[in-house]
């Protein structure tokens, strides 16, 4: 189930940002419940990705129709198997066929080389969230498609 992974994900993959701290683990946890995820689901706001591996889901993504990416996960046992890269990939696509001339996130510390690789920038210094985590601020100005007369 998606929200099992993203709980997972920030519980087990991003303990340098947490710290192990409980507070910061229950308030960035606190949207992430099956209530939630069925309501972005649902949304015509949200476009949502689930990626699934050998039967089970190993990813999800949602990016709302504003250009805010506001999640993309994986299970821990997932990573760095191209997963994510396809999870990007897909909300990118989406944003493109909405007209989207940029994309912005919020990123953990674990999660700022992959972006960086995806061709997003730095758009300012890390912002305190909750507890001990820190996010760190991303854009991507995506390609304008001009069709041309011929």
């Amino acid at each position: 189930m998606a929200v099992e992974v993203v709980r997972r994900s920030i519980v087990e993959s991003c303990t340098a940002d947490h710290h192990g701290d409980p507070e910061t683990l229950v308030r960035w946890l606190a949207n992430k419940t099956v209530p939630n995820f069925v309501s972005w689901f649902a949304s015509d706001e949200h476009y949502c990705v689930v990626v699934e591996a050998e039967g089970r889901v190993s990813g999800v993504g949602v990016l709302k129709r504003s250009g805010e990416v506001s999640l993309v996960y994986l299970a821990p046992d997932a990573q760095g198997q191209g997963m994510g890269k396809a999870v990007h990939a897909a909300l990118e696509e989406k944003a493109k066929t909405w007209g989207l001339r940029e994309l912005r996130l919020e990123s953990t510390v674990l999660a700022c080389a992959f972006y960086e690789r995806l061709g997003y920038r730095s758009a300012g210094g890390a912002v305190l969230r909750f507890g001990v985590l820190h996010s760190h601020p991303y854009l991507k100005t995506l390609p304008v498609h001009r069709c041309e007369d011929t």
